[in-house]
C-alpha cells in the first residue's frame, strides 16, 4: 500500500512564508499578517454595509478572529461601523477613504503574491491550482461543519 504524503506540511510551509511576505510588505500600514485583515478588506471592497457575521460566513474565518480584525481594522481608520437600522443589535461594516485609498496597495501585494507563488507555471496549471485548493477549501469547510455538529452532540 502506497503512502500518502502529508498535505499540511506544505500548506503550513505556504502560510508561515506568506506571512513573513505580507509583514514585509504590509507593516508599515499596520497590517502585517494579522488574521482576518485582508480578507475583511478584499470582502469590503466588493461589498459594503454587511455585517460581521457576514464577512465571516464569505470569507470562511471564525467570528472571532473577525471581530478582532474588524476593531483593528477600525482603530486604524480603515473601515468604520454603524448601527444596523433593522438589528440593532448588528453593525454594518464600511469602509471609510484611507479603506478605500489601501485598495491598490492591498491587491497589487496580493498579486505579487500570487504571481511569485506561480511562477513557471502553465495557464492550465495556474487554474487547476485554482480549482483544486477550492475544492480543498469546501472538503475542509465540510470538516469543521461536522467537528462542530459532533460537539455540540457530544455530551459533556
Amino acid at each position: 500500500m502506497q503512502k500518502i504524503p502529508y498535505i499540511g506540511k506544505w500548506i503550513s510551509s505556504l502560510y508561515r512564508i506568506g506571512q513573513s511576505f505580507f509583514d514585509h510588505h504590509l507593516g508599515t500600514y499596520s497590517l502585517g499578517s494579522g488574521n482576518g485583515y485582508y480578507a475583511c478588506l478584499t470582502f469590503l471592497y466588493q461589498q459594503e454595509g454587511v455585517t460581521q457575521d457576514t464577512i465571516s460566513k464569505h470569507v470562511a474565518i471564525d467570528k472571532t478572529t473577525i471581530a478582532r480584525a474588524i476593531m483593528k481594522l477600525e482603530s486604524l481608520g480603515y473601515i468604520e461601523r454603524h448601527v444596523d437600522r433593522l438589528d440593532r443589535r448588528a453593525n454594518q461594516v464600511y469602509l471609510t477613504e484611507k479603506g478605500r485609498s489601501f485598495q491598490p496597495i492591498l491587491e497589487s501585494t496580493l498579486t505579487q503574491w500570487t504571481t511569485s507563488l506561480t511562477q513557471g507555471f502553465t495557464p492550465e496549471e495556474i487554474q487547476m491550482t485554482y480549482i483544486l485548493l477550492e475544492k480543498m477549501t469546501q472538503n475542509a469547510l465540510l470538516i469543521k461543519e461536522n467537528l462542530n455538529s459532533q460537539e455540540k452532540s457530544s455530551p459533556k
